[in-house]
């Protein structure tokens, strides 16, 4: 949606309203009065958006938006927390340079902060999904943002590194694979990244869905 004609009481509450209707800030519409509601009549605005000149917004410019939109998502769940921001370079699994937006959230009211992770960080999934989704449509492109609840996610990837390197110590010591439970995609991610520098073992991912799980192989001797 592009473009939208909506009235109201005043000016200004149907310019609020258009704006909340396109997901967009006053600084990227264009505003016209088409009636300003004199004699008792409604006042009536046409609101479009502005196209930005940059067709790929810069990844500062993402984290920008995603940071706004999460602040306004956890007013509305009525969760009082703060949000911050951190751009990370790394290398990702083929050595080509990706960059991360991670955005912290952190509260005092550590049961809502609990509520938000959700068991085994299910509802902490589900919020980041909204928010990839949400800033995909300001951008036009998918933006594989990173959310983390209280650093859950921190305290998680360092539990899966200590895992893999103590299940890869098992397949080595045993010669026989293991499974191990089924996890997330960004959870395999960590595992397989953990090891993937150990030339004594090899992981494969096995499954569907939400039963895709890692096997850690010994490695094949030719």
């Amino acid at each position: 949606m592009k473009r939208i004609e909506i009235s109201a009481r005043t000016v200004a509450e149907a310019v609020e309203l258009a704006l909340a209707q396109l997901g967009r800030d006053r600084d990227e519409v264009a505003i016209e009065v088409l009636d300003p509601g004199e004699n008792g009549d409604e006042a009536l605005v046409r609101v479009t958006v502005v196209e930005d000149e940059e067709e790929t917004p810069s990844i500062e410019k993402v984290s920008e938006i995603a940071q706004r939109i999460l602040e306004d998502l956890l007013e509305r769940m009525d969760i009082q927390a703060y949000v911050t921001a951190v751009i990370s370079h790394t290398t990702g699994p083929q050595g080509e340079p990706e960059a991360t937006i991670t955005l912290h959230v952190e509260g005092a009211d550590e049961e809502a902060m609990g509520l938000l992770i959700g068991r085994r960080g299910e509802t902490l999934r589900s919020l980041q999904f909204l928010l990839n989704l949400l800033v995909s449509r300001r951008i036009q492109k998918w933006p594989q943002l990173v959310v983390d609840v209280g650093n859950y996610r921190q305290r998680r990837q360092e539990s899966l590194e200590s895992l893999a390197r103590r299940m890869a110590e098992r397949v080595r010591q045993t010669g026989r694979p293991i499974m191990l439970e089924p996890m997330a995609a960004y959870e395999r991610r960590i595992v397989h990244l953990a090891l993937r520098n150990d030339k004594t073992i090899y992981t494969e991912s096995s499954g569907e869905g939400e039963n895709r799980k890692i096997v850690i192989y010994p490695a094949k001797h030719s």
